[in-house]
């Protein structure tokens, strides 16, 4: 069995939370005075349900994509580390590797990416996430088998919107109202029939669970093809996380995920149910206040350009970068994991030599400052391999406009930050390495900057991409 050793970056620091083997991720206990899971999976035997446990863990992307076992690193966001439900085959079946070159599995014993028959169901139980920035869970499609092209395709689309930090139930968040969600009790179904859904919910009640910490991950089966023959679609599950405000706690959390995962699987034939393809919540406000901080970004664009030199700049247009996963769905697009939470903005490609009088720089509006979003940042990729290799989030945009802007009164809904190969110890630099796999973007490739804007108070989901202002990149080139 194969070992990962996982590195995430938390606030900036690289921190190693140990070596974790996939499928044997310890579970810590969880409170008896909120509910009892052994009786809670009793239940659910006795109304005929094979029970199977999970485990749940970090996927370390760049790891596996550097080892082959993943065509790409998704356009990873380096800001957010990545939790995934390791879930079991079916009953009587074996965890398969049916592309060695897209992991199915790590363990030979649970599955990253799996088929769900219409009437079986995920579940989840235990705590979220220490208090952070963000957190959401959600369910995808990850791929499926196109006639057309005579084989499996990624799409790897969300199904829906999340149970974000906003919206889910938990004991802290009864029902959805307001309080705390951190480190809060909470049960998720993740499964296409309504049926199913009530009676998983019948047997949490017999374990003492509340109804008002139940959260219900609908799979719209009028989208997808379930059941477990070779052309089915294959589906996993995903827990984004940003920013941990007690760095050991998140170590804690992610090193050992206080959550066990459940396969559900009637043992008799089941009359469906399945639910109607959810509504989704509506982008957009209508406030397009942003837009009034444009003449204030023309002279941040002015001022940039003459400290750096306007003779050898070229400014890289940013446009949308991926739609969301119904879209995506419908015209067998991949999405590579993409949420609704946020907007995907991303510049044209760049390469960027390794010498001092070379550099990008970023710059825009702070999303966050503005009160449009709860939580922004950029991100530098490989365009090849798609692989975040640094980011750097609204967190720390904070008066890096006022060294171009001094005493402007707009300044501080502003940001700038610098791009190099080589910082020296430059503050407000990002350097991007090379030579260390994807961990690096080789000085011959070619790369992006990415741009992500989560979550929008009023309304819950990300923002509408026609209300905020896009980011900018410009480079600038060693002078001829």
């Amino acid at each position: 069995m194969r070992t990962y050793r996982i590195w995430l970056v938390l606030l900036g620091t690289a921190l190693i939370v140990g070596e974790v083997v996939p499928g044997v991720y310890a579970q810590q206990g969880l409170p008896d005075e909120i509910g009892d899971v052994g009786s809670f999976t009793a239940a659910l035997g006795q109304d005929g349900f094979t029970v199977q446990e999970g485990t749940m863990g970090v996927i370390p992307i760049i790891d596996l994509y550097n080892m082959g076992l993943l065509p790409s690193c998704y356009g990873n966001n380096p800001s957010t580390p990545y939790v995934m439900c390791f879930v079991p085959p079916p009953p009587g079946q074996s965890a398969v590797a049916e592309n060695p070159q897209d992991a199915d599995t790590l363990d030979g014993q649970t599955l990253i990416q799996y088929r769900l028959r219409p009437d079986e169901a995920i579940v989840m139980i235990g705590r979220t996430p220490p208090t952070c920035s963000y957190f959401s869970y959600r369910s995808y499609m990850y791929d499926r088998f196109s006639a057309i092209k005579g084989g499996r395709e990624r799409i790897f689309a969300s199904l829906g919107d999340t149970l974000n930090l906003l919206t889910i139930k938990t004991s802290g968040t009864p029902d959805g109202q307001v309080g705390d969600p951190f480190g809060e009790m909470t049960i998720i179904i993740v499964t296409a029939d309504r049926g199913i859904d009530q009676r998983v919910r019948a047997a949490a009640a017999a374990g003492g669970f509340s109804p008002s910490i139940i959260n219900t991950d609908i799979i719209p089966s009028a989208l997808v093809t379930m059941g477990l023959d070779a052309n089915a679609d294959k589906f996993l599950i995903l827990l984004r996380l940003a920013f941990f405000q007690d760095r050991q706690a998140g170590a804690v959390f992610m090193a050992h995920p206080p959550m066990r995962v459940f396969r559900l699987t009637p043992t008799e034939p089941t009359v469906l149910d399945p639910y109607d393809t959810p509504d989704l919540r509506v982008r957009g406000t209508g406030d397009t206040s942003e837009f009034d901080l444009l003449g204030a970004l023309e002279e941040l664009r002015q001022a940039i350009l003459a400290r750096h030199g306007s003779a050898n700049a070229t400014e890289l247009t940013t446009s949308v970068w991926l739609y969301e996963g119904f879209d995506a769905i419908q015209r067998g697009v991949d999405v590579i994991g993409e949420n609704r939470d946020t907007v995907y903005l991303r510049s044209e490609d760049f390469t960027l030599a390794n010498a001092p009088d070379e550099f990008l720089i970023i710059y825009g509006v702070n999303h966050e400052a503005t009160g449009k979003v709860i939580y922004s940042n950029f991100g530098v990729y490989g365009a090849g391999a798609l692989n975040g290799v640094g980011a750097v989030s609204n967190a720390e945009f904070a008066g890096t406009a006022e060294a171009y802007l001094p005493g402007h009164p707009a300044a501080k809904y502003l940001y700038v930050w610098k791009v190099s190969r080589c910082c020296d110890g430059e503050p407000n630099c990002l350097t991007v390495p090379w030579a260390v796999k994807a961990y690096g973007i080789d000085l011959d490739r070619a790369g992006f900057v990415a741009f992500r804007a989560y979550v929008e108070p009023e309304t819950k989901v990300g923002p509408s991409w026609s209300e905020i202002v896009y980011d900018r990149v410009i480079k600038f080139s060693a002078p001829e």
